[in-house]
């Protein structure tokens, strides 16, 4: 679970990545608020390869955390289904916090 989190997470953030640039283009030259050449214009002259860098490593750490979290919740479970959803309940909002804390720590650590 780990390994796979790790390796396709990343993936789904460099897709993400390129539909939102996309949506961008596609809501701006649909609405006629700027014209397709100023859009790809202005990628090229604010493009940080850095930021993407940024959001990579911050990905791979957040799913780290989640799914170590997560499995660390799931393995100790004993008892029926009640158990299974205080257990995932822990897992979340433990898994929230240290999003939250990492966030926080990375930010300050990479972006400085």
């Amino acid at each position: 679970k780990l390994v796979s989190a790790i390796l396709f997470n990343p993936i789904l953030i460099v897709i993400s990545m390129f539909l939102g640039i996309f949506g961008g283009w596609l809501a701006c030259t649909a609405s006629g608020v700027i014209t397709s050449e100023d859009y790809i214009d202005g990628i090229r002259v604010w493009f940080d390869p850095y930021t993407i860098t940024y959001a990579l490593i911050k990905t791979i750490v957040f799913a780290f955390l989640i799914v170590s979290v997560s499995g660390y919740h799931g393995y100790r479970i004993s008892g029926g289904a009640l158990e299974v959803g205080r257990a995932s309940t822990k897992a979340v909002v433990y898994s929230s916090i240290l999003i939250i804390i990492f966030n926080l720590i990375l930010t300050q650590l990479l972006l400085v």
